[in-house]
Formats: C-alpha cells, structure tokens, sequence
C-alpha cells in the first residue's frame, strides 16, 4: 500500500523551542542502544563528543513488513519536537540498506512507527506502520543517488512532517502522514543492512532534537 502524502504549509520556528542538552550516558543526545529483532549479527552505536557524531552499525533483514531487524539508538520523549540529522553511508552493501531517522512506539519488532529512510542508493522512502503486528507503508520518493543527505522529522501534535536535502542543499518539505503513537515515544537513529549476513555501518551528524511548544489553539 503506498498512499499519497499530503501538501503541509512550512512550519516556523518558534522562538520559545528548546533545544534538548547532550544526556550523560556517553551516547550524546540518546540513552539506548539496542539491536531490534533477532539479527545474527550483533550492531552496536558509539558517539564522539569531540565532534558530535554518532557512528552506528547494524545488520538484519529489513525495516519493513510486519517486524524489523537493525540497531536502534534512541531515547524516550514525549510532546511536540523536532528532529535533524545527517546520513552518510561509511559501507557498500545492498542499494536498499537503510539509515532511518525513527518515531517508534517501543523496541518490540513488531511495533508501531513512523520513519523517514534513506536508502543506500540515495532513496528517500516515508515508512510507518500504523499498529502492533500490522504491516509496514512505504512511500518512495525520487533516488537522487548516493550522497550525504540531511534528514528531518517534526512532530505536532498527531502529525509528523518530512524533511530531506541532498549535499549541503536546502532541505524541502516531502510532506506529511498522521500516526496514533502514543507519549512517550521512542526517538531514535537506525541502520539495517537488509541482510543476515552483512553489516551496514552509518556516520550521523548535525543530530539536533528540539522541543517544540504546543500549538496556540484560537
């Protein structure tokens, strides 16, 4: 099933949005690590504070369908916010090997979630599944080829906006999709190899999470 998604008008940034400070755990931003699925091959997630990044490993088959495997570096988080980061493949492997920017309701296999993905061979795709078990949407966008892409979620409210840009260009909006998480959330970076037998290991940078205020209602 793959559904349209949306115009949305572009969101401003509000001066009263609060930038959430590193967590002392040694993972930046995050305060889990965590392979997802039952994937042969162990992943793993490290951070350098010197330079802010974040380097993560992971293998298994797929985000997709009714149940995933790949490594989940994430942290809980409820409300409205922002979320930013910059994908760079550090390995070769499958063209659909995949680094997601993730809103997951918890680290079952099978949860429920919303993602915007890049696949290896320079493919936006909007994935979500909507319930536990149920199977996975996928929206694919245009394959630019293999790049360093800025990726971006905003969630207000029910809905979550994607973002996405290409070597350094300005990011665009792809449009958005409702979802039924509900607070708190797991937020978070991932990597799959879509593949048992192979790793797939990815350079995030630029990772911000920004909290947001609650919409004035009239």
């Amino acid at each position: 099933m793959r559904p349209l998604l949306a115009a949305l008008a572009i969101l401003a940034t509000s001066p009263f949005a609060q930038t959430i400070p590193a967590q002392p755990a040694g993972l930046g931003l995050f305060t889990g690590s965590d392979d997802i699925g039952a994937s042969p091959i162990k992943g793993a997630a490290t951070f350098d504070p010197a330079t802010s990044q974040y380097k993560i490993t992971g293998s298994g088959t797929d985000i997709w369908a009714r149940a995933d495997q790949f490594h989940f570096l994430w942290r809980e988080i409820s409300g409205d916010f922002a979320v930013t980061a910059t994908a760079k493949f550090l390995t070769e492997g499958i063209a659909h090997r995949k680094a997601v920017v993730m809103l997951r309701q918890s680290a079952d296999a099978d949860s429920a979630y919303v993602d915007l993905a890049l696949h290896g061979d320079g493919t936006p795709v909007v994935q979500f599944r909507n319930t536990k078990g149920d199977t996975t949407n996928t929206v694919d966008l245009v394959t630019e080829g293999p790049g360093v892409w800025k990726l971006k979620l905003i969630r207000q409210g029910a809905t979550v906006t994607f973002w996405a840009a290409k070597d350094s260009e300005p990011l665009r909006e792809l449009g958005h999709t409702m979802t039924s998480l509900a607070d708190p959330i797991l937020l978070g970076l991932g990597v799959s190899s879509h593949s048992q037998a192979a790793v797939n290991t990815v350079l995030f940078s630029d990772v911000s999470i920004e909290k947001l205020p609650a919409p004035v209602r009239k």
